[in-house]
């Protein structure tokens, strides 16, 4: 599994954060917007990828799965 980060399009919400915390985060440094921990995650990290992703308001997160050409 590979994640893309979109960061021009994150709008700081920090669900990616909350619910995958292993594989990304919203550090205060960086006034809350999405850093990826980790880009290819372990499958172990699947589901709670796929609902950062799917609760990205903006949708900033994306797997390789679910190729969509950024905005």
């Amino acid at each position: 599994m590979k994640i893309t980060l979109h960061s021009s399009m994150c709008v700081a919400s920090g669900n990616c954060g909350f619910v995958a915390p292993e594989v990304s985060s919203n550090p205060d440094e960086n006034e809350g917007f999405a850093k990826l921990n980790d880009t290819s995650p372990p499958e172990s990290q699947r589901e709670a990828v796929r609902a950062a992703e799917y609760l990205c308001p903006s949708k900033a997160i994306q797997l390789d799965e679910h190729q969509i050409p950024p905005r």
